[in-house]
């Protein structure tokens, strides 16, 4: 069922906790002190950060968020928004680029609590890693999931769906084809696993984008409840 994603027992997530935080400080002792800033999250967990960020950083109060019981990411309310801290450094380092344009982040070391310059990719539109990819039939996109839809205006936008057992599920339309290649990757990722197919499959699922996702898988599993008890 679609909802099993969200089902993540107390054990498993306490033990992926403990692997997490074996491996953030085995990951520190190797690391130059004076050249970092150990950042504390809420689960007892802490991120890494470049050091000439730690004052901006420390002024915001960090959580160790879980997506999908596999990752965890350190996030903050800032202004209203709820923003990773991979972001927020971007942002920092980039202060003429919006958050809106540093969406598109994955972990060099697939470590993510690490979150130094020197570890982050940064792609607008992660155009080199599909660059080469040739468009599925029908759909005028180049990425799994994505499909052109024109708009009443004349324009278009790129539609997100996935197809499973559970019939074909839409998770948004979006104006950039490269993000709502992400979006589909973070919803293949709550509903599939590792038995996925994705479009970015050396990248961690994005926060936002996951984020994205179960609010759209669960508006369609709600659905699909209310429609069964209809028929029934």
């Amino acid at each position: 069922m679609v909802a099993e994603y969200s089902k993540v027992g107390i054990r498993q997530m306490v033990k992926k906790v403990e692997e997490i935080r074996g491996s953030v400080n085995s990951l520190i002792r190797t690391l130059d002190v004076g050249e970092i800033a150990v950042i504390p999250t809420s689960r007892e967990l802490v991120a890494v950060i470049d050091q000439k960020f730690e004052m901006p950083v420390q002024l915001q109060r960090w959580y160790a968020v879980f997506s999908r019981g596999d990752h965890v990411y350190a996030v903050a309310d800032i202004d209203g928004r709820r923003i990773s801290l991979q972001r927020y450094v971007l942002k920092l380092e980039h202060p003429e680029r919006s958050y809106d344009e540093l969406k598109h982040v994955s972990f060099a070391n697939k470590q993510s609590l690490d979150c130094r310059l020197c570890n982050l990719e940064y792609r607008i539109g992660r155009q080199s890693v599909m660059l080469n990819r040739r468009p599925k039939k029908g759909t005028s996109s180049r990425y799994k999931g994505v499909i052109k839809s024109l708009t009443s205006n004349g324009g278009f936008k790129w539609r997100t769906q996935i197809r499973g057992n559970f019939g074909t599920m839409s998770i948004g339309t979006y104006d950039d084809e490269q993000w709502a290649a992400t979006v589909y990757d973070a919803a293949a990722y709550l509903v599939f696993g590792g038995s996925g197919h994705y479009n970015f499959p050396e990248t961690c699922p994005n926060v936002d984008a996951l984020e994205i996702a179960r609010v759209r898988i669960e508006r369609f599993s709600l659905m699909k409840k209310r429609k069964q008890e209809t028929i029934d």
